[in-house]
């Protein structure tokens, strides 16, 4: 989705997650599969440098993302010893540090960041902060102040769906057209940015109700074909 419409709605979030990083604080940054909590993290790379982590299932992916953007090769250290080099390096450098997709933690992911949150300010992204999902970090989340991104309103929407049919090849939408849309996503930004894609790609009767089962069927076999390309 062109990046200029991907914070539709999102302002209040930005203007937040501007502030945790002036102020320097933990942030938790929860929602669902899709409402775009990497989309707003990418966002915030623009204007706070920072260390991100898209792969937070152990401590070495852990590791092996930081290092590389460090520009840092482990020289057959074992994961221990490259843990203990990065703490005290990135203490001194005390720059964010923003862990994305946590789910499941484990013990011992869950103590690196307990040892990080000491020493730098940390986001955390995740779609759940319950225990059973975000596994053994829990215990250390009343340090963290909390976002929660929400589904998109109808009215942002709407704004979202103006702003692509202006600058996309789009057909153009009516406001029932927008109201369907919006029902079939959910308020949810990735659905909305599939079935954007879909409508672009080729012709769809709008006023037919068939076709709108086509629209969402098409969007779900590509959504799932992407998913397991990705994998």
């Amino acid at each position: 989705m062109n990046n200029s419409r991907s914070f539709v709605g999102r302002e209040k979030e930005v203007e937040r997650l501007r502030r945790s990083y002036s102020e320097r604080h933990h942030l938790l940054i929860v929602g669902p599969a899709g409402i775009g909590k990497t989309a707003l993290v990418r966002h915030a790379q623009q204007y706070c440098p920072l260390l991100l982590c898209e792969d937070t299932s152990s401590l070495r992916r852990i590791c092996e993302a930081l290092e590389r953007q460090l520009g840092w090769t482990h020289r057959h250290m074992n994961v221990v010893e490259r843990k203990n080099r990065l703490l005290p390096y990135l203490a001194r450098r005390g720059q964010l540090v923003v862990l994305d997709a946590v789910s499941a933690t484990p013990p011992r992911v869950a103590r690196f960041i307990a040892s990080l949150i000491e020493r730098v300010p940390v986001w955390v992204a995740c779609r759940s902060a319950q225990p059973k999902e975000i596994g053994a970090v829990w215990e250390y989340l009343y340090r963290f102040e909390r976002i929660e991104l929400l589904p998109l309103l109808i009215t942002e929407t709407g704004a979202l769906l103006r702003s692509a049919t202006r600058t996309d090849r789009m057909p153009a939408l009516s406001r029932n057209h927008v109201s369907k849309l919006h029902r079939l996503a959910k308020g949810n930004p990735r659905i909305l940015e599939e079935l954007l894609i879909e409508l672009g790609s080729r012709q769809y009767r709008l006023d037919e109700s068939f076709d709108w089962k086509l629209l969402e069927l098409d969007r779900r076999i590509h959504s799932v074909a992407s998913l397991a390309a990705v994998h």
